[in-house]
């Protein structure tokens, strides 16, 4: 699995079209959420492991996602944007809407959708793999390393590959 998957299976189903219906946003906004987000998702969940406690509790929703299937759970996606981003989640909703063009509801409204989705996919890649989270997550950044330092330089090189997509 890597990052383009990743994305694939967050817009290359139903929920793009349930998002939408659900938040009058359009199916290309949503889209381009998703495209700028990921990696700041997996860079934030890299740091996050890059503690005993961070991996554990990271691990464990990961398994509590993994057989989940794909839909919307808002209440759930809004509890996992405050563990995964905490007291930064403002500053990441604010940074992405002037990316995307987007209200900081809209933005807010597509994170919550997508977080669910996302741990379920990485929970499912993470059973299969069964390695170190902080190693999984880094060799989806691109590097192997769990420290937050990895992800954090690749960052910037992702998301520009992605925006040029």
């Amino acid at each position: 699995m890597d990052l383009t998957s990743i994305i694939s299976s967050l817009t290359g189903n139903n929920m793009i079209g349930e998002i939408s219906k659900k938040f009058n946003i359009d199916n290309s906004k949503i889209i381009a959420v998703i495209k700028a987000a990921i990696p700041k998702f997996l860079a934030q969940m890299q740091r996050n492991a890059g503690t005993t406690a961070g991996a554990s509790a990271l691990v464990q929703a990961l398994g509590n996602h993994a057989g989940q299937g794909m839909g919307l759970n808002i209440e759930d996606g809004m509890k996992i944007l405050g563990k995964v981003f905490g007291n930064n989640l403002g500053s990441v909703v604010s940074g992405l809407s002037s990316q995307t063009s987007t209200t900081n509801d809209q933005v807010n409204n597509i994170l919550a959708s997508i977080a669910p989705n996302l741990l379920a996919i990485l929970g499912k890649n993470h059973a299969s793999a069964g390695g170190n989270i902080g190693n999984v997550l880094g060799s989806l950044l691109g590097g192997t390393s769990s420290s937050g330092s990895t992800g954090g330089k690749l960052l910037g090189g992702l998301l520009g590959k992605l925006i040029k997509k």
